[in-house]
Order: C-alpha cells, then structure tokens, then sequence
C-alpha cells in the first residue's frame, strides 16, 4: 500500500513538474518587460557640480540691466515709433546712447505706461522707497533736435 502512495505521488509530481515552465516568465518581473525604465532602487553617486560660484560673505547684487539704472530726470524723448503694432518710445538717455521703449519699461525711479502720438506718460515714485504704488504721473512731450549749423 505504501508502494502505490509512493507511485501515485511521483506520478503526480512528475506530471506536476512537466506543467510548470522551463525558464521563468519575463512578465513576472515589471523593470524587464518595459525598456528604458531605470530600476529606481540602485543607488548612482551623483558628482556635485556647481554651476555658479559665488562668495556667500558679499552682498547680494540687483541684477537689473544698466539701462535700468537710469533715472527718469535724465531721460530724454526724442519721438515714437509704431512697429508690428506696438508703439516704442524713442528715448535718449544723459550718456547720449539712444534707446527704443516699449510700453512698460522700468527706470530706476519710473515706468513708460502710455505712449502717444505727442507725448510719453511715466508713473514716477520715490526713488528710496519699495512702495510703487504711491507715484506721480509725469509726461514728456517729443524733444526732437534741430539741425546743427
């Protein structure tokens, strides 16, 4: 009785053992059956590589373009252009470079906020104060320069 349990369970087993598979399935592991997904639990040292060196004892800058940095008492406007559509305001500064404007430029004490066909308006505020919402508004009719003799 035993040599039959015996031979019913090797019978068993070996027909057990045909139905399983050969190799292991590749669905059974998810990083194999996508390509190009990285396995997320590996470790990469990653170099650190600062891109901007910079002394953490100085003060920071403003970093505001040097046109910027002018003033609205040192501006000068010469005329207006309409381009694509938007008007610019041609505008010469106290250094004698000769700039085009759009509407919305920023001074160190003002902002361009209409331009016209005679004149451009500036909002102008305080220039030791963070507050732009206090301002006067001030516009500058076209200076346009005579011929020299």
């Amino acid at each position: 009785m035993t040599q039959t349990r015996f031979a019913i369970l090797l019978l068993t087993g070996s027909a057990l053992f045909a139905q399983a598979p050969s190799q292991p399935a590749q669905a059974s592991s998810p990083t194999a059956a996508t390509p190009g997904v990285e396995d997320v639990a590996i470790i990469k040292a990653t170099p650190y590589k600062p891109s901007m060196q910079r002394d953490p004892f100085s003060a920071p800058r403003d970093e505001r373009p040097v046109d910027a940095l002018d003033i609205l008492d040192d501006i000068a406007v010469k005329g207006m252009i309409r381009k694509d559509g938007k008007n610019f305001a041609i505008v010469s500064d106290s250094r004698g470079n000769v700039r085009w404007l759009p509407v919305g430029h920023r001074f160190k004490d003002a902002e361009i906020t209409a331009i016209t066909d005679k004149a451009v308006t500036f909002h102008q505020w305080e220039m030791n104060t963070t507050n732009r919402s206090i301002f006067r508004t001030i516009t500058k009719t076209f200076k346009r320069e005579e011929g020299k003799r």
